[in-house]
């Protein structure tokens, strides 16, 4: 009676752990995912300059022709080749203030053609040297020409600027034109006129510019 009983038993567990194999549990539900947010804050990367202040006039003008009732007055520029001045060479008045108020960077100059209120003819910067030379006798402006040169404590430009930005050596010691941020500058401005103007305007406007540029 027991060996029976064993053997039928052994069929029965072999039946049952074989069905325990082959059940599979299903994977588990995602749980809820949760989040952060971080902020960032970077340095400032912009370049720029302001000039103080946004307008001036010329004035302490000089030269010009008597004869000719032609003669620069002190706040009016003669012909030919009279000279004024937004500040003072000899009583060291910088009346232009730039700074950079941006990144570090080079601080370029340069010029505009000068142009009367009646919209007529202008005047053409010119250079002592280079491709916009000044045709005039010993290399001063010749018609319808002029030169404008910038000045601060580190000395005068004499060969006059340019329509293309270039680096302004007055800005710096020993020519250098790199400014970090918040480093300023004071100069001022020599302008020496045309032999004679094709246009008879008594009102110009000349337009100086200030401009950071990148290194290399």
């Amino acid at each position: 009676m027991v060996r029976r009983a064993w053997w039928a038993v052994v069929p029965l567990l072999v039946a049952g752990v074989t069905g325990c194999g082959a059940v599979i549990a299903p994977p588990l539900a995602s749980g809820q995912a949760a989040s952060i947010n971080l902020s960032l804050t970077t340095v400032p990367t912009i370049r720029s300059v302001t000039i103080s202040p946004g307008q001036a006039s010329f004035s302490d003008c000089s030269k010009g022709d008597a004869v000719d009732n032609t003669k620069s007055t002190r706040r009016a520029l003669g012909f030919p080749n009279g000279v004024c001045f937004v500040g003072s060479v000899t009583k060291q008045v910088f009346p232009i203030t730039i700074t950079n108020t941006g990144i570090a960077s080079y601080i370029y100059v340069s010029g505009s053609g000068a142009n009367p209120a009646d919209l007529g003819t202008g005047w053409s910067l010119c250079t002592t040297r280079g491709l916009a030379r000044c045709t005039g006798a010993r290399h001063r402006p010749g018609a319808d020409q002029y030169q404008v040169d910038n000045f601060s404590a580190f000395g005068t430009l004499t060969t006059g600027l340019t329509d293309a930005p270039r680096c302004d050596q007055r800005f710096g010691p020993g020519g250098s034109c790199w400014a970090v941020e918040g480093m300023w500058q004071k100069e001022g401005i020599k302008l020496i006129g045309p032999t004679t103007s094709s246009d008879t305007s008594t009102k110009w406007t000349v337009t100086i510019t200030w401009t950071p540029v990148p290194q290399g």
